[in-house]
């Protein structure tokens, strides 16, 4: 072939690159700023999107490879809409987010011309759903009702109507900074039999992700028993233990924060504080490495409070594995005949694969891999949750799947 050919070839082959860049257009983002952005959508009658990511999220990487580049996605934002995309981390210093703030990752948010909100969502979603919300967009009276119910707000009004329209549905989608505190405000106007009440429940159920010492950590221990019969099963106790158990565990690396733990459980003066506070002690023990005392303590706890709360098996199994009751260096046969009948307890309160793995692996730590291998072999009969693979380490256990799902 000669060199004149193997130009034109060349030629031809980077000109169909190009018509496939052009015909293979997805959105187009504008690199001004905020202000910039907003006189270029006056000026070419347009609206705003702006997509808010950050470099570890796993969904706005779907998102910026699957949906953005779409022909169609392009076709339509790009001739409705100048698009902007924010790293909520590296550009957070963006005039944008002196207005809004995102709730979660990836958020969109369509505007006007003028910056006012039309509309926003959160998650990764399908092309045609993304077309769909910007449709949707462009109908949302979403600003106007903002506006409304602020008024409303700011006239000193707290009725629970207004906290589910105004706080719930519109500033958690948009200054979800400002969540937190219109909460408390409502709470502290609430008799004490609207505290009891589901609807209020419900909102407080929240704040039991992270303790603090305020009027909901009070509530929340002031009527528990009515509380959960508002949830399902033993959703609600739990949600205590890992409020008030584990978040205090998780400090005891800092006394000062451990001690004011401590103290704000003792404050609460609640009937199950004495309980709470010896599951502490229970745990920090483990923690300690001193399973000898620690499984000594969590029987006498088990045997005290069990009956009335048996998801506590469950819970201190859990504790156990994190706290390296399955290293090498547990050996003594008696401690591991007590995880055996702990992880049994547990199976049978909460019958499903994770307790189910929890059981053989204590059998597994006794040495009996038959009787593990025959649990884990009624595994498909159990209903969720799994064991998380976070766990997986300190059972001294490799997730293969990944080496054969894969492929698929």
């Amino acid at each position: 072939m000669s060199n004149g050919m193997k130009r034109v070839l060349a030629l031809l082959y980077f000109g169909v690159l190009a018509m496939g860049s052009i015909y293979a257009q997805g959105i187009e983002f504008f690199h001004g700023t905020y202000e910039e952005a907003l006189q270029k959508a006056r000026a070419e009658g347009k609206q705003i999107f702006v997509d808010v990511y950050t470099s570890w999220c796993g969904p706005c990487k779907m998102m910026a490879k699957n949906v953005f580049t779409r022909q169609e996605v392009g076709d339509y934002y790009n001739n409705k809409f100048v698009c902007l995309k924010l790293d909520a981390e590296k550009e957070s210093s963006h005039a944008f987010f002196k207005h809004y703030q995102a709730n979660g990752y990836p958020s969109f948010f369509w505007l006007d011309a003028r910056g006012n909100l039309l509309d926003t969502r959160t998650g990764s979603v399908s092309p045609e759903d993304f077309i769909r919300y910007a449709e949707e967009a462009a109908k949302s009276d979403l600003s106007a009702r903002l506006e409304i119910a602020r008024k409303r707000w700011e006239s000193g009004e707290r009725s629970l109507e207004l906290v589910q329209e105004y706080v719930v549905e519109l500033l958690q989608r948009i200054h979800p900074d400002q969540v937190k505190d219109c909460l408390l405000s409502y709470f502290s106007t609430l008799t004490e039999e609207q505290l009891q009440q589901k609807e209020n429940y419900l909102l407080m159920r929240g704040f039991m992700r992270i303790p603090e010492d305020n009027i909901v950590f009070g509530f929340l221990n002031r009527y528990p028993d009515i509380y959960q019969g508002y949830e399902k099963g033993d959703d609600f106790w739990v949600n205590m233990y890992r409020m008030m158990v584990r978040a205090g565990s998780a400090n005891l690396k800092n006394p000062e924060k451990y001690r004011a733990h401590l103290e704000m459980v003792r404050k609460t003066k609640s009937c199950y504080a004495p309980m709470y506070l010896e599951i502490l002690d229970m745990e920090r023990t483990l923690f300690e490495k001193n399973f000898q005392q620690g499984m000594a303590l969590a029987r006498k706890v088990a045997d005290k409070y069990g009956d009335k709360h048996p998801y506590l098996y469950r819970q201190f199994f859990y504790t156990l594995i994190i706290a390296g009751f399955f290293d090498d260096s547990v050996t003594d046969p008696e401690l591991i005949e007590q995880a055996i009948g702990m992880a049994g307890k547990a199976l049978e309160h909460s019958p499903c694969k994770e307790t189910l793995l929890y059981l053989a692996a204590a059998h597994a730590k006794s040495g009996d891999y038959k009787k593990a291998y025959e649990l884990m072999a009624s595994e498909p009969f159990f209903p969720a949750p799994v064991l998380s693979t976070a766990l997986y380490p300190y059972l001294h256990l490799h997730a293969i799947h990944g080496q054969y799902l894969d492929k698929k």
